[in-house]
């Protein structure tokens, strides 16, 4: 009985181990508690004559993969067999998912160790991820304990999803955990930074769009709309992380290339436009506009042949030279507004080019021949933050560009404002001035008229009553006397009003060498001593006939007084000349009490009121003898 149990041991165990010989580099399920990536552990076939069916494949015809890709890009219409063998070694769970990338469509073929056929599995399903917002689309197959089995996967390839085969084996309990560590946390720090630039560049679009909705400059619409297309593609190429339909990705190739060559044209646009190309460099203009017209022939020619399998290949080649071929171009037309463009934002637009080009052919370099797989960014995510970075740094430098030239065109506006402002100040000033010339004409014409017509008069009716006193007896002469002295008073107050209406007076020198005369003739008849001091240099200060009336009679109104009043012998009278034309009236009289002022009280206001009346003062001080002090404002 013993013997039999032994027996019956040993043909199973050599039963197992004849099964996992008979899987040759099979794949231990058993060993997995989350997920592993198995690439390297798949074996393939590249049916390139498309002769084949998955059930005319044989074992011997499948090997491993020796390149980045197990895809060939020049091969995409070729028939792609992969073979996974799987054993379970463990006790763990009999159930497995199979996760073969994005946008991946594939047919899964079970072998039938006892009938030696391929039966294809209806095992497909899809999974609501919560760490990506998405459904993850697997495969799932069962592989009891201690059982050893092979798949076969006819994978349906094509231009847009040869290059994201990422087949990964999972434990049904661990989805979560993978679609968040292998999906999601390796692109963590390019999605960080991704919509950290987006922000920017987000900010810097509604800033420009705003300005152009309120101004309609197209320089603007041009910026905000390059912004707008690199927005739109660096957030679809952020998408990519979420996404998994063929559908989506099957749009990558028309979103890869018409956005970046969109982006281009429309920097080329803003470019004609801001610098006025058209206008300024015809030669340059032209060229520019070859460059974009030259982009849309492309587009319009290698979009079709990328949407296919077999010229996908040289449609990205093609590709890559326009790009290459634009970024030269590109990089002459910014040489020449560095070096030859002697404004300021043009320099701008130049170094913001340069900076941009230089960072693309570094993204450029990366996504093509690049080999760097880190551990938080892999090298796509790379090349893809280093070209948005070189976007963001040249918008940063082209909206420096655009607000120096608002600042000259505000400051341009502002001195247009105040030449214009100038020029009706000065018409306005041209008015007053003719307005003030007819017054002063006016003036003139009245003070000569009183001259040549009252004046005529009065001096008539002063001779004829001095001929008529001759003729009379010196009691018949009194009323005549009257009407001579009369007369005489009469000459003197229209002297002095015509002295006041004419403009030609309105001058300080002329009016204190007025007030020196008067002064002198004043006090000639009478027994005071007078001292008279005037300022050797007197500024031709304008004085209007209404300042010099006023102060001419309040000076007269301050000799009557020292006559009537004072008793003095000697009166000195100064003239200084300062911020205030100041007449100083000194006397050695009596004085008076300034609680007692009821003789002087109306002289005193005149005088007070009329140096008010032209925003002067009046000042009197009583000590020894009475000195008055008139101030008048010269400016």
């Amino acid at each position: 009985m013993l013997f039999k149990k032994l027996t019956i041991l040993s043909l199973c165990a050599c039963y197992y181990t004849a099964a996992i010989a008979q899987v040759s580099g099979s794949i231990d399920v058993g060993s997995i508690h989350d997920y592993d990536t198995v690439e390297a552990r798949l074996t393939y076939f590249i049916d390139a004559s498309r002769r084949y069916s998955i059930r005319d494949v044989e074992d011997a015809q499948f090997s491993p993969s020796s390149g980045k890709s197990p895809f060939d890009q020049t091969q995409l219409d070729a028939n792609y067999f992969i073979r996974m063998a799987v054993t379970n070694t463990g006790s763990y769970t009999d159930t497995f998912y199979f996760y073969a990338g994005k946008a991946q469509h594939f047919s899964m073929y079970e072998y039938d160790t006892l009938t030696h056929q391929k039966k294809l599995l209806d095992n497909h399903i899809a999974i609501f991820s919560p760490a990506l917002f998405n459904t993850v689309p697997c495969a799932y197959f069962v592989v009891r304990k201690g059982e050893s089995k092979v798949f076969y996967i006819q994978a349906k390839v094509n231009f847009f999803n040869w290059y994201l085969f990422d087949p990964v084996i999972l434990v049904p309990s661990e989805l979560s955990d993978f679609s968040f560590y292998h999906i999601l946390h390796p692109s963590r720090v390019y999605i960080y930074i991704t919509v950290f630039l987006l922000g920017i560049m987000f900010s810097m679009f509604a800033y420009t769009f705003a300005i152009f909705v309120r101004e309609s400059t197209w320089e603007y619409f041009y910026y905000a709309s390059a912004i707008l297309v690199f927005m739109l593609y660096f957030g679809l190429r952020l998408l990519n992380v979420f996404y998994f339909s063929e559908l989506y990705f099957s749009l990558y190739d028309l979103r890869y290339q018409a956005l970046q060559l969109m982006g281009l044209m429309l920097i080329l646009q803003f470019i004609i436009y801001f610098l006025r190309l058209k206008i300024q460099k015809p030669r340059l203009y032209r060229q520019v506009k070859g460059l974009i017209y030259l982009q849309i022939f492309f587009l319009l020619v290698n979009l079709p042949l990328t949407y296919t399998n077999r010229y996908n290949y040289a449609a990205n080649i093609a590709f890559d030279v326009m790009r290459i071929g634009a970024l030269l171009f590109s990089a002459y037309v910014a040489v020449i507004l560095i070096l030859k463009e002697k404004k300021k934002e043009a320099r701008y637009l130049g170094i913001g080019s340069l900076l941009s080009i230089f960072m693309a052919c570094i993204a450029l370099y990366v996504d093509r021949w690049g080999n760097y797989d880190e551990l938080l960014l892999r090298y796509s995510g790379l090349s893809v933050l280093i070209f948005m970075a070189g976007v963001v740094f040249q918008m940063i430098i082209f909206l420096q560009a655009l607000g120096y030239r608002r600042r000259m065109l505000e400051a341009q506006r502002i001195r247009a404002f105040e030449q214009l402002q100038l020029e009706n100040d000065r018409k306005e000033l041209d008015k007053y001035r003719a307005i003030i010339d007819a017054r002063d004409n006016e003036r003139n014409r009245i003070s000569q008229e009183i001259h040549d017509d009252i004046g005529s008069g009065l001096t008539s009716i002063r001779l004829l009553s001095e001929i008529a006193k001759v003729k009379m007896t010196p009691q018949e002469s009194k009323e005549l006397e009257k009407i001579s002295a009369t007369s005489n008073v009469l000459m003197e107050k229209m002297n002095e009003i015509i002295w006041t209406l004419n403009s030609r007076n309105d001058t300080l020198p002329n009016l204190i060498a007025y007030l020196r005369h008067q002064v002198v003739e004043f006090f000639e008849p009478l027994p005071v001593r007078l001292q008279l001091t005037v300022p050797d240099r007197i500024p031709e200060q304008t004085i209007s006939g209404k300042a010099r009336r006023n102060i001419t009679l309040s000076v007269k109104e301050a000799l009557h007084n020292i006559v009537k009043h004072s008793g003095a012998a000697e009166v000195s009278i100064t003239f200084t000349m300062g911020e205030f034309f100041t007449i100083s009236i000194k006397d050695n009289g009596i004085g008076f009490n300034p609680d007692d002022t009821r003789i002087l009280s109306n002289g005193i206001r005149n005088m007070k009121e009329r140096l008010n009346i032209i925003g002067g003062s009046c000042q009197i001080i009583n000590g020894e003898g009475t000195l008055i002090i008139l101030s008048i404002p010269l400016v």
